[in-house]
């Protein structure tokens, strides 16, 4: 049995789905691809400014040999219809926290390169640090880049999570097509045409300022111009996901980790008389709790005015009076005014 092969059941046996392995090196063709977008002011405010430090992994892991790619599948299942006076929760967020789901089955792979590869540096990357996890998964060949910026892994859609291993031993690249660059994204434009703020510009081409899954998480008032868009969405989006005909037919997850535990509705009204403590008992476990209740509870104003049910007047009123946070008293008048 050859190495790689073992490896990858260790991996499987620690609960991913997939994995891909690409030498250590700068990804130099994402360049022009990060400098495009920061001309066309489509590069993320929220992340690294440093175009050079984001494509090599070693300004991560100085030592970094080989990054071995890895993917788990979060499909549970579409969500249905919203009931009245419930948001939707994005797909990713209805189970526990992917962040440390992922993190805790990294630690079982690394003891595996420890005890069998001779592995002493290991570093865990699961879309906290400044590299580029979608870049490093197509360039390994782990899947292809879709036109809704998401990549694919095959038979699962783009319905997974991404993570990365660096490690300071050399292991066999894994191979990939010449045409699985983040360049050459899918040819498809249902997502596009999808998009409810044409945060999509183009296959591959992503305005983030304009996503509503960007807009649900963002700080201070949500703009005007986008708040009538949002919808149902109390967090995340998965519009440009869910009409993908690869989508529709992928293969459902076999992770109970990501089963709803608080999706994909949720009741909007108990939102507003949380405290810190139930909101971190009610959320603490999965991945939306990081932003905290206030920006729930601000997103639960806009959800309530866009269902237009005046069952939700009282608790607006009294949300806009009290609140103690402008900018959830805010939204909640912005709501009463347009529902009255």
């Amino acid at each position: 049995m050859n190495s790689l092969h073992a490896l990858g059941q260790a991996i499987y046996q620690a609960g991913f789905d997939a994995f891909a392995t690409v030498p250590a090196n700068p990804l130099q063709r994402m360049l022009p691809v990060l400098k495009q977008a920061l001309l066309e002011e489509r590069y993320p405010d929220f992340v690294d400014g440093d175009l050079e430090k984001r494509v090599d992994p070693r300004r991560l892991q100085s030592s970094a040999q080989t990054v071995i790619t890895l993917a788990v599948s979060y499909n549970t299942g579409p969500p249905g219809s919203t009931p009245p006076l419930h948001g939707t929760i994005s797909r990713s967020a209805w189970g526990l926290d992917y962040h440390t789901v992922l993190q805790e089955r990294m630690n079982q792979v690394i003891g595996y390169l420890r005890e069998h590869h001779g592995a002493q540096q290991c570093t865990k990357a699961v879309d906290t640090s400044f590299l580029i996890d979608r870049a490093l998964a197509v360039e390994a060949g782990l899947g292809y880049p879709g036109s809704n910026c998401a990549v694919y892994v095959p038979p699962f859609g783009s319905w997974v999570f991404l993570g990365e291993i660096l490690v300071d031993i050399e292991l066999p690249p894994t191979s990939r097509g010449e045409q699985e660059n983040w360049s050459c994204p899918v040819h498809c434009d249902l997502c596009i045409k999808a998009c409810p703020t044409n945060a999509l510009l183009a296959p591959g081409k992503i305005k983030p300022q304009r996503c509503l899954s960007y807009l649900t998480q963002m700080p201070g008032t949500v703009p005007m111009e986008f708040r009538g868009k949002l919808g149902n969405r109390l967090w995340g989006c998965d519009t440009c996901q869910q009409v993908c005909p690869i989508n529709q037919e992928a293969r459902l997850t076999r992770h109970q980790e990501f089963a709803p535990l608080v999706g994909p509705h949720v009741p909007l009204l108990p939102l507003f008389t949380l405290t810190k403590r139930e909101f971190a008992e009610q959320f603490g476990c999965t991945s939306l709790s990081w932003r905290g209740k206030n920006i729930i509870q601000r997103n639960a104003c806009i959800v309530l005015r866009n269902q237009r049910n005046r069952d939700a007047l009282p608790a607006l009123e009294k949300t806009a009076r009290e609140h103690p946070s402008s900018m959830v008293r805010e939204a909640a008048s912005w709501a009463v005014q347009e529902l009255v």
